[in-house]
């Protein structure tokens, strides 16, 4: 099981914004005080959480006894599974040479079962890329948490992780085949391709995913308007934040000497 990592002091989350106001849920989220959680299908990167893994450390007597337990645990005919995979009360060789592929296929079902969503972060508020992939090309805004609030803290169980980024696919321990979420964090939710690092991205996860769930408003430290942001959209986040006991308002400005953006503080009525 990986070591917990708490997360910055601040996240962000970039956030679209078009012409047509029913595509607007991000500003129907914002004024409902809630976040979106995806369902990975939806996600724009095919491998994103469908990625293929190997099994490591599965040849282990006692790694076998254990994975065993796990997977009669999840088998719908019990009996039928004991009757194959046991000999005179041991595990067999059958057990052994399919291991691999059980652990796959129970991993891949509990994953599929869960219907995990996923709600994605970023560590700065200035990253030009993130506002041109994420922000409809710098026309929608920018949230930033306090994760000293929930549903940041408390951090009981790995909810919120770091996502590592690498050119091959992860491994797995027979440890880590997972019964729910908690058991295997960072390899299967949150390794992604290495020419994703830019991103530098925290996940969140809830179940069921494709819904939004309640943060606390106090999270929401302040809000940063895309630099092509349209005056209607600027002006109806503003009202909205009325809403909001420690929020600030800024608007991204392009630099004349660098290839930066950087926040300044506005104030709307």
């Amino acid at each position: 099981m990986s070591t917990l990592i708490p997360p910055p002091s601040r996240l962000y989350k970039y956030q679209p914004l078009y012409e047509d106001p029913d595509k607007n849920y991000s500003l129907k989220n914002l004024r409902e005080q809630k976040l979106w959680f995806s369902k990975p299908e939806s996600f724009n990167d095919p491998f994103d959480c469908n990625i293929n893994f190997d099994i490591v450390d599965a040849d282990k007597d006692e790694n076998l006894q254990s994975l065993f337990v796990r997977l009669l645990d999840i088998a719908p005919d019990k009996n039928a599974f004991r009757s194959k995979y046991m000999t005179d009360g041991k595990i067999n060789d059958s057990f052994k040479t399919n291991v691999i592929r059980m652990a796959k296929g129970a991993t891949k079902s509990v994953i599929a079962m869960k219907q995990w969503g996923v709600s994605c972060f970023a560590e700065s508020n200035d990253n030009i890329l993130m506002w041109s992939h994420y922000t409809n090309s710098h026309k929608g805004f920018c949230l930033e948490f306090d994760t000293s609030f929930k549903p940041f803290k408390p951090i009981k169980i790995q909810t919120v992780l770091k996502v590592t980024y690498s050119e091959k696919y992860p491994s797995l321990s027979v440890d880590d085949i997972p019964n729910n979420l908690p058991s295997m964090p960072q390899n299967i939710f949150g390794t992604k391709s290495l020419c994703w690092c830019y991103e530098d991205e925290w996940r969140m996860f809830a179940s069921p995913g494709g819904r939004s769930y309640s943060f606390d408003p106090l999270a929401l430290t302040g809000v940063y308007l895309g630099y092509n942001i349209h005056e209607t959209h600027k002006h109806e986040i503003a009202k909205m934040l009325h809403t909001f006991p420690s929020v600030k308002l800024y608007e991204m400005q392009r630099s004349e000497s660098e290839f930066k953006v950087y926040p300044k503080e506005i104030f709307l009525l």
